[in-house]
């Protein structure tokens, strides 16, 4: 399974969103806090832009792997999920908010008790944690959503054109009220404006694009454009609003950027695969670690000599290559210390 162009084209989404996210938290550093028009404010809108689709790329591919394979049995289902998600979710809930104690102390600029505990009640311990408690809505929510599947492929056997609508429609409906949809709700709900995602990425799995690559590149490059182009319209002209429409996961030029990167990576690059087969198995763990990079580095690199464009290049890789290196590590580290205490 592992060398099938289906394991390798996951393999390619689940890296691409996950270097991709350390772009995104990378740039949109520059985006709040460079001078607006800037040339280093462009870069970073530029990086900022192209890097959105991160999260509905990693939604998408759930579906996929979630939707489509035969369900053993709901109970199972349940509890792989939980074991793979709720540990990790609490150990990293709790190193996150002490994290966030200990930096508020070192910029001498104190976190209440009672600031940490709302962090941690509102699905927010850590700004890049949301997604987890969104997944566990997500994940409940499954064995619903293969059955409504299942039931429309009976009765009416919808094309992936049919899921694309929804995503579309999902995505105006929030483009009209994108501020009361996107602050207001518990984090026991933020899944159900991602599961058109999520059924699409099931329905589009199979079903390759007659595009060729240049077309659908050239597609998601002009996507990049029209996000970096709607962002600083809004800043510069509506700056009384927030947050940055195009930016927004469920918006629609984010949407289109997705689709297209979705077509472009799901074709099995065989060049990369040695470099996607080596970092994949650590994408969860480099996504749940790279923040703690990300503060350092900004630190570290808050008073250097150099420009703020050249600063956030650097950065990019350099929190990539600490957050896999420390992934690695880990892995090497559990392996000497607990595969011989479960031996036989």
């Amino acid at each position: 399974m592992h060398n099938s162009p289906y394991s390798l084209s996951a393999d390619q989404i689940r890296v691409f969103a996950t270097m991709s996210v350390i772009v995104l938290h990378v740039s949109a550093n520059g985006v709040s806090r460079l001078p607006l028009d800037s040339s280093a404010w462009w870069l970073a809108n530029l990086l900022d832009s192209a890097s959105r689709v991160s999260i509905p790329l990693f939604v998408m591919l759930s579906g996929a792997l979630l939707l489509i394979p035969p369900m053993p049995s709901i109970a199972g289902f349940y509890q792989k999920r939980v074991a793979r998600i709720a540990l990790p979710l609490l150990l990293w809930s709790l190193f996150y908010t002490g994290w966030t104690w200990l930096k508020g102390e070192v910029k001498q600029q104190p976190v209440s008790l009672n600031q940490l505990s709302e962090n941690l009640l509102s699905g927010t311990p850590y700004f890049h944690l949301w997604y987890l408690f969104m997944l566990v809505g997500l994940y409940a929510a499954t064995p619903l959503i293969r059955w409504l599947m299942l039931a429309l492929k009976v009765s009416y056997t919808p094309s992936p054109s049919f899921y694309l609508a929804s995503a579309v429609l999902t995505s105006t409906l929030y483009t009209l009220g994108f501020q009361w949809f996107g602050g207001n709700w518990p984090w026991p709900l933020w899944f159900i404006g991602y599961i058109p995602l999520f059924m699409l990425g099931a329905a589009m799995w199979g079903k390759p694009s007659n595009q060729g690559r240049v077309a659908l590149l050239a597609a998601f490059l002009l996507m990049v454009v029209v996000i970096a182009r709607l962002c600083h319209i809004q800043l510069s002209e509506f700056s009384q609003l927030q947050p940055i429409y195009s930016y927004q996961y469920l918006s629609l030029p984010v949407l289109a950027a997705c689709v297209c990167a979705w077509y472009l990576l799901k074709r099995p690059h065989q060049k990369l695969a040695p470099f996607t087969r080596f970092i994949a198995p650590y994408c969860f763990g480099i996504y749940l670690v790279h923040p703690l990079f990300l503060d350092i580095s900004q630190m570290l690199m808050a008073g250097l000599p150099v420009g703020n464009s050249a600063k956030m290049l650097v950065q990019i890789p350099l929190v990539f290559a600490c957050s896999v290196l420390t992934c690695m590590v880990y892995r090497a580290a559990s392996s000497k210390l607990f595969k011989p205490a479960f031996s036989s």
